[in-house]
């Protein structure tokens, strides 16, 4: 009896993301954001060779927004070995509301082979592939530390996201 085969990854999260914008036009100061939750190319070309669990013709976006968890569509976009989330969705303009819709963009429009993001809070999320016409999870999250790439079908590899000092 064949035990499934598990590999586990190990990488650093060693960039940031900083934007900067003003705060008003009396004031010089910025606000900073930082995202340390980062994928270097290596797991961007894993994702992309994946065979994935599953197929679906539309994957599971949020529906709402709410400033606690700030679930997301991004579409990662590889540019000299690095790899730059493009967020695909955004909450609404209206502001009398605590607990907002949030808008995605067509994601029939996305090329094959595009890898999107789809978060729903910092400890669940997912990744998908566009394969012709249909979307295929590659990978999934239940915890923000370990990401499970399913490589042959439902046995998943584990990619530890601890970075290691």
């Amino acid at each position: 009896m064949n035990a499934p085969l598990k590999v586990i990854y190990r990488f650093t999260l060693v960039s940031y993301v900083t934007i900067s914008t003003r705060i008003s036009q009396a004031s010089e100061g910025t606000l900073e954001v930082t995202d340390s939750m980062t994928i270097d190319e290596g797991t961007y070309l894993v994702l992309r060779s994946a065979s994935g669990a599953f197929s679906c013709r539309y994957p599971p976006v949020p529906k709402r927004w709410n400033s606690i968890d700030r679930p997301h569509v991004a579409l990662l976009l590889p540019d000299d070995g690095n790899i730059f989330p493009v967020f695909l969705s955004n909450p609404e303009h209206d502001e009398s509301e605590i607990d907002q819709a949030l808008e995605v963009s067509d994601l029939n429009r996305i090329p094959s082979k595009s890898i999107i993001e789809i978060r729903h809070s910092n400890a669940l999320y997912a990744y998908y592939r566009r394969d012709n016409g249909s979307w295929t999870k590659v990978a999934e999250a239940n915890d923000p530390f370990v990401v499970e790439v399913f490589s042959h079908g439902y046995a998943p590899i584990v990619m530890n996201m601890i970075p290691q000092i």
